[in-house]
């Protein structure tokens, strides 16, 4: 039988998550979370087998939160993975973070390790926020090993350029691919 990965692109619709810069450098989170997860799901399917990836939204619409962690868990999910990019009121705060469920499993701990461990190695010029217990409710709600990754500041004008550079985006996702690859290795 075939595991399920749902990725979770944070935000959509009207609600575009975090919003930073200005003409050219302006950047809505929701549309970066839906690209770097379109291309995690892709990663995904090329290296995993046995394995399906479906994501809680496809396209710039909104999805509750109540929504997104009801869909994994009726599509009784094997993981859960969200993807957004953080935001913070100074500037100059960068970083990359990975959350999980103050009081989660040991494998949803093991996930968030991996996927974090992943991340730094591939931009280790990048602050490494670490794994980080908070109770966001995709992370509580959710009946499978759950993660949100933070996969930079949008506020930072620095690691907002880098976040909207394609190659940036391809690279985060086969990051995160990696982490979840190790994750299965059993």
């Amino acid at each position: 039988m075939k595991k399920l990965i749902v990725i979770d692109p944070g935000h959509g619709g009207g609600d575009d998550g975090a919003a930073w810069g200005e003409k050219f450098d302006y950047v809505e989170e929701d549309d970066l979370n839906l690209i770097v997860s379109f291309l995690l799901r892709y990663e995904l399917l090329l290296t995993l087998r046995n394995f399906d990836v479906m994501l809680t939204r496809e396209k710039d619409v909104f999805v509750s939160l109540i929504e997104r962690a009801a869909k994994a868990n009726n599509w009784g999910a094997d993981i859960f993975v969200s993807i957004h990019a953080d935001a913070f009121h100074k500037k100059t705060v960068s970083g990359i973070s990975t959350h999980v469920f103050p009081r989660c499993s040991k494998r949803a701990l093991d996930l968030s390790s991996k996927i974090q461990h992943s991340l730094v190695n591939k931009f280790p010029e990048h602050v490494n926020r670490g794994v980080k217990r908070s109770d966001f409710y995709v992370l509580h709600k959710t009946k499978m090993p759950a993660v949100l990754v933070e996969a930079e500041f949008l506020s930072n004008p620095k690691t907002r350029r880098f976040l909207k550079e394609p190659e940036n985006q391809l690279d985060l996702a086969k990051a995160i691919a990696l982490g979840i690859e190790e994750c299965f290795k059993y």
